[in-house]
């Protein structure tokens, strides 16, 4: 199993457009988006050319908001292949406008080659997630027509809020019929210092939740990766954390905000041996407490 996942210690992520065609309630970019530039041509030439000179990283990420409603995308995947370099490019995508299948196999024959696809929940719920209406039926079309395509790996990406926890093991017995090789699952971190919204989950109910979430999924060769939950957390077979957030090029006011969130702030960081792990957030802590009973260090 572990030889089939992603590596994302090898990974790039370029954030090159934060345009969007979705408003999802989660958006790490809430409040951002509109403010951030845009990398520009040359400036992601230049990256590039800096990874590649370096000699480390083999793959890339190209990300956004919606990577896919930037006009100029194919321009970028293509100087991307151009260097000869890169084994893995990947879109990070709420999946849309892979329902045009024409769009979708022109992406693939530019170079692209790895899809990592966001799906929150099912009909209605996922809807009112990213607040479009029929971006649960675009998305799920997108799906389909990556695995009528063959040839390219596909991840699908779930962040777990209150607004979804009770619909996500319908939404793994969807995603199950599809050809996804790995499907990541993450613990909501407010991009601010509270949880105005009330979405954080209670990890006293993820904990039940988790073994149902692996049984909807079927055969274990194809893994459950929990991102950003305690590492300490009790899982069964077919269960992965993976914490790792890799080398991720975004503007500074990005980064700035994203200090506000306070994270790793566990009881046991200063004595646990797992560095990787996240921990839990400023916001979870002030709702539900440490969980110095349910966490403990490695």
């Amino acid at each position: 199993m572990t030889k089939t996942r992603v590596d994302l210690r090898d990974y790039v992520v370029i954030s090159i457009w934060f345009g969007c065609n979705n408003d999802c309630c989660l958006c790490m970019l809430n409040g951002l988006r509109q403010s951030l530039p845009p990398i520009g041509f040359e400036r992601f030439r230049e990256i590039l050319f800096e990874i590649r000179d370096q000699g480390r990283i083999r793959n890339l990420i190209l990300s956004g908001a919606e990577v896919t409603t930037c006009d100029d995308l194919f321009q970028y995947v293509e100087f991307a292949v151009s260097l000869g370099w890169f084994e893995k490019i990947q879109i990070q995508t709420n999946g849309r406008r892979l329902a045009d299948l024409n769009y979708l196999r022109e992406l693939v024959a530019r170079g692209v080659n790895e899809f990592f696809v966001s799906i929150h929940g099912t009909g209605s719920v996922h809807d009112n997630i990213v607040r479009r209406a029929g971006a649960y039926r675009e998305t799920m079309q997108g799906l389909r027509n990556l695995a009528g395509l063959g040839g390219v790996n596909i991840i699908s990406n779930t962040v777990m809020t209150e607004a979804n926890y009770h619909d996500l093991e319908n939404l793994m017995a969807v995603l199950s019929a599809e050809r996804i090789s790995e499907f990541h699952l993450w613990n909501f971190f407010p991009m601010r210092a509270g949880d105005r919204e009330s979405l954080i989950v209670d990890l006293n109910r993820v904990v039940p939740l988790i073994p149902r979430l692996r049984a909807m999924l079927g055969p274990e060769i194809r893994p459950l990766v929990l991102k950003a939950f305690p590492h300490c957390l009790p899982v069964t077979e077919g269960v992965v954390f993976d914490s790792w957030f890799p080398v991720t090029v975004l503007p500074t006011a990005f980064w700035e905000e994203f200090g506000t969130s306070r994270f790793r702030e566990c009881p046991h960081q200063h004595i646990c041996l797992d560095k990787s792990c996240w921990g839990i957030s400023g916001a979870y802590r002030a709702r539900f407490g440490d969980e110095h009973q349910l966490l403990h260090p490695f």
